[in-house]
């Protein structure tokens, strides 16, 4: 999958992205991800990349779909290897992705949500996987979308802490006279 004369994930940050098409995990063969690929491939998906969030215009003959697709932020610890090893660099390379993975500080990228007007009704239709095979191609022409979609050049407080965002906060935080406003 990483080999030069692979078609989608040619890097290995948009073999990621394939991987979430195509998990290792899989027992048998998902009868949709041959048409996927020709979507990709033939331009039938138009992507529209907003920082972890990727919308995407899937057109297949006279019907179009539309997708949203999340990702997970990546963590303060993984960002803070990464920028070690880029320096001021801004486009990653085989190499920092091997390195940081070596370092124990994976920056792999995981679907944190997925959602299409189909009717299909699940996160594996047809136009999720082919709006992840175009974003795939675009990850490889452009490597520097991958740490786009986890927020790598967001601000982090620290960079050790790898929890995850608080889910409530105390209702004594919330400030009355301004909640409304």
């Amino acid at each position: 999958m990483t080999g030069a004369t692979a078609e989608f994930g040619y890097t290995l940050w948009g073999a990621d992205i394939v991987r979430l098409a195509e998990p290792l995990s899989t027992r048998r063969p998902d009868p949709l991800l041959p048409r996927a690929r020709s979507l990709a491939r033939n331009g039938g998906v138009t992507l529209d990349v907003d920082g972890r969030v990727v919308g995407a215009r899937v057109h297949r003959g006279g019907e179009a779909s539309v997708t949203q697709i999340e990702f997970v932020p990546m963590s303060p610890a993984v960002a803070a290897t990464l920028r070690e090893l880029l320096g001021a660099r801004t486009d990653p390379d085989d190499e920092a992705y091997r390195a940081s993975t070596a370092a124990g500080r994976s920056p792999t990228i995981v679907l944190d949500a997925a959602d299409c007007s189909c009717t299909a009704r699940t996160d594996r239709c047809l136009h999720v996987l082919a709006t992840l095979y175009a974003l795939s191609r675009a990850v490889d022409e452009q490597p520097h979308l991958a740490l786009a979609l986890q927020d790598y050049s967001a601000p982090r407080d620290t960079p050790t802490d790898d929890g995850p965002p608080p889910r409530w906060i105390p209702l004594s935080a919330v400030d009355v006279g301004h909640y409304w406003s």
